[in-house]
C-alpha cells in the first residue's frame, strides 16, 4: 500500500520539524488515514488497470462498476447469484457504457433478477486526485497534531492573577477535519440498495 500522503507533506501542513520518531509515527497515521479514506469513500486510487472478472449485481439493467472513470468495458459476462451458475459471455451490442466518469454499464433488454455481472474493463483510477490527497494530509495530521504540536489540544493557556486562576482551552478536536470531509463528500460511492 503506498499512503496518499507522507511525513514530509504532513510536517508543511502543521508548520513544524519533525523528529525522528515523529517521523516514524507519521508514517504509521499516514497509512491510517489513507485506509480511513478508502472506507469513508468505498474507493481506492492504487487498483491495478485493467480489472478483470469484477462482479457486481445486476440492478434493472445497470451495473455500477467500482472503479472510474472508465476508459473503457473488454467483456461482461452474467450468471446466476447461486454457487457454479452458467456464464454466459454478452456480445459488444448487449451492453453499453451509459456514463464513463461514473462507471455506469448499461445491459440492454435486461431487467435482473437474481443475476450477477462479471466486469473486465480498464479505468484512471491509478492516481490519487491532489484534494484527496491534501485531505489525507488534514486527516493525518489531525490526528498527529496532539503530540507533535503541544497545546493544540487541552488548555491554550494559563493566566494566574490574585486569588484567580484562569485557564483557557484550545478548540475542540474532532477526529476528521470538516475540511477534509468536505473534499472527500464529493468522492464517495453511492449506494443502491
Amino acid at each position: 500500500m503506498t499512503a496518499y500522503t507522507d511525513a514530509t507533506k504532513i510536517a508543511a501542513y502543521l508548520g513544524v520539524t519533525l523528529t525522528a520518531a515523529q517521523i516514524t509515527q507519521a508514517a504509521v497515521v499516514a497509512d491510517a488515514a489513507t485506509l480511513w479514506i478508502e472506507r469513508y469513500t468505498g474507493r481506492s486510487w492504487q487498483t491495478a488497470s485493467p480489472i478483470a472478472n469484477e462482479l457486481h449485481t445486476i440492478i434493472g439493467d445497470r451495473v455500477f462498476l467500482s472503479h472510474r472513470p472508465v476508459v473503457a468495458v473488454s467483456a461482461v459476462k452474467t450468471r446466476g447469484s447461486y454457487e457454479d451458475a452458467t456464464e454466459t459471455t454478452l456480445t459488444s451490442d448487449q451492453y453499453e457504457l451509459l456514463d464513463a466518469t461514473n462507471g455506469v454499464l448499461l445491459l440492454e433488454g435486461w431487467s435482473s433478477g437474481d443475476e450477477l455481472a462479471l466486469v473486465s474493463y480498464t479505468h484512471t483510477m491509478t492516481t490519487v486526485p491532489a484534494d484527496v490527497g491534501l485531505a489525507a494530509t488534514m486527516l493525518a495530521s489531525a490526528w498527529l497534531s496532539g503530540s507533535v504540536v503541544p497545546g493544540s489540544i487541552g488548555a491554550q493557556s494559563i493566566a494566574v492573577g490574585q486569588n484567580d486562576v484562569a485557564i483557557t482551552f484550545g478548540s475542540g478536536r474532532t477526529d476528521v477535519p470538516a475540511e477534509a470531509l468536505s473534499i472527500l463528500a464529493g468522492y464517495r460511492t453511492v449506494v443502491i440498495a
